[in-house]
């Protein structure tokens, strides 16, 4: 995600600086959902075939109350290596029940008054698994736990039926409306994360992209008043008309999450580049702009591609919508309004690549966003760079790094104090200010010393191991940094603890 109000302290800085799986959804037609069907998907990791789990959901949605009704079936298979009594979701919505509470991007919940804020909230209705009503109960608002009847053995397989209600709150933020429409991002129950520390039940904290996921496969039908157009993650199969309503059917194949995004006013546009539909949903109506995003979303997944490894997708969707910067989600990204404006094309420009580089850093090699954000967000700063040097040039791409990344680091740390460590969890960060200067800024700055010392060719071969070894996967800074460490046969014990422990 890109930080707003990090770009707005780092362009003051520099004019300052400068002088100045299983069963088909029964309503999909055979023949659009050909080539889609997800009965046979497997996940190939070094030689051992794995089943992905497979959400098939089902939404109503009810643009007068913004409200939905959601049926959702999970068919999970226990990959956490263990025999397994009991299993949690996130129930992220729950996270904007109050505005006190809620996290709004940038703690803009603060400009907002309680007395107009309609709370944000899921009501599980329903709970089955492999046929059977069981008992569950929702801990700390924002965490659903399941007892199974049985131990599920490792590598074996239940099917989890959900029935739910949700209330989309006011904020113009991941979840939320606004006057022109509907933001879903993490609006469903999502399976939370079981790895070597166990299961991850962190809540929705209000720094950050508060999640980690693993990639799954989805079937999605999304259905709306006719008029509305639906932006969504993974690939529209089909769309059907019935009385004064609309259904899409959406596929998703080895996913990470699955966002969607609906408005009246969006006009659509696409192009195709080497395998890939660019779609851009615009509630703006300046031609000229939406051109303009078109050519840096293809130029993003071009560079991108040649440089870390193939975008591996049929479609990608940038969407213009009331939004406080930028989001991502796989194979879909939210882009502020605000910044659709001539004036603006060079931020609008970096909030695309930013939000575009995310689709591999985040999307395609995933990390746990809770505990390491900066692994992901380090790396997709510095893909700014790179973009900036495929794109323009190596000077373009030096002032941009010197002037944007470092420079501004240099005249904001010294708001830091003492505590300059890059690599902890989230609810150690006191902020957005710390967050955003250690986690992208300082983060990239790492990624621009591995280049310093040993050149940008093996940068290079180091992001497309990283990317090759990972992809679809989830990675850790261990990973990362043992990459780097073959490839360059040296240790990065130094230039790990000066640049993401503050040399602790």
């Amino acid at each position: 995600m890109v930080n707003r109000k990090l770009y707005i302290i780092l362009l003051i800085v520099v004019l300052l600086l400068a002088g100045c799986r299983k069963e088909r959804i029964s309503n999909i037609p055979k023949e659009e959902n050909e080539g889609n069907n997800l009965d046979t998907l497997k996940e190939i990791k070094d030689g051992e075939v794995k089943d992905l789990n497979e959400y098939i959901i089902e939404v109503d949605v009810d643009t007068e109350n913004m409200s939905y009704i959601g049926k959702q079936r999970l068919s999970y298979t226990n990959n956490t290596g263990i025999d397994i009594k009991e299993i949690y979701f996130h129930l992220y919505p729950n996270a904007f029940k109050t505005l006190g509470k809620a996290p709004i991007l940038f703690n803009k919940g603060e400009n907002m008054d309680s007395e107009n804020y309609v709370p944000g909230y899921i009501d599980i209705n329903k709970v089955m698994v492999n046929g059977k009503d069981l008992k569950w109960n929702v801990e700390k608002e924002t965490i659903l736990h399941i007892n199974l009847e049985e131990p599920l053995k490792n590598n074996h397989d239940l099917d989890i039926h959900l029935e739910y209600q949700v209330k989309i709150p006011t904020t113009k933020d991941r979840f939320g409306y606004h006057d022109k429409g509907i933001n879903c991002g993490n609006w469903y129950p999502i399976v939370c994360v079981y790895d070597e520390k166990g299961w991850n039940l962190e809540p929705y904290y209000k720094v950050g992209d508060p999640f980690y996921s693993e990639v799954s496969n989805y079937k999605v039908s999304i259905t709306t008043p006719k008029d509305f157009v639906v932006a969504a993650s993974g690939k529209i199969v089909s769309q059907e008309e019935k009385d004064d309503k609309k259904t899409y059917h959406i596929v998703g194949k080895e996913i990470r999450d699955f966002a969607w995004a609906a408005s009246k006013d969006f006009v659509v546009k696409e192009r195709k580049t080497e395998g890939t539909t660019i779609k851009l949903y615009s509630i703006s109506d300046n031609p000229d702009i939406i051109n303009e995003s078109l050519d840096m979303g293809e130029k993003s997944i071009k560079i991108f591609s040649k440089i870390f490894g193939k975008y591996p997708y049929e479609e990608y969707s940038i969407v213009n919508t009331e939004f406080p910067s930028g989001m991502e989600y796989p194979t879909i990204i939210f882009i502020s309004n605000d910044y659709f404006q001539k004036k603006f094309v060079h931020i609008l420009e970096r909030i695309i690549v930013h939000e575009t580089a995310h689709q591999w850093w985040y999307g395609i090699v995933g990390n746990d966003q809770v505990k390491e954000a900066w692994l992901d967000e380090g790396l997709t700063t510095y893909s700014e760079v790179i973009y900036m040097k495929e794109a323009y040039g190596e000077k373009t791409a030096n002032k941009y790094y010197d002037e944007g990344i470092r420079q501004g680091y240099e005249y904001m740390v010294q708001y830091l104090g003492k505590d300059q460590i890059v690599n902890k969890p989230l609810k150690e960060f006191s902020g957005w200010d710390d967050y955003s200067l250690l986690v992208y800024t300082r983060g990239a700055m790492f990624i621009h010393k591995i280049k310093e010392e040993f050149g940008e060719r093996v940068l290079y071969e180091i992001l497309r191991a990283y990317y090759d070894r990972y992809k679809f996967n989830v990675a850790t800074t261990e990973d990362f940094i043992k990459i780097c460490e073959e490839i360059t046969s040296t240790s990065f014990e130094p230039l790990v603890k000066e640049y993401l422990y503050g040399n602790r």
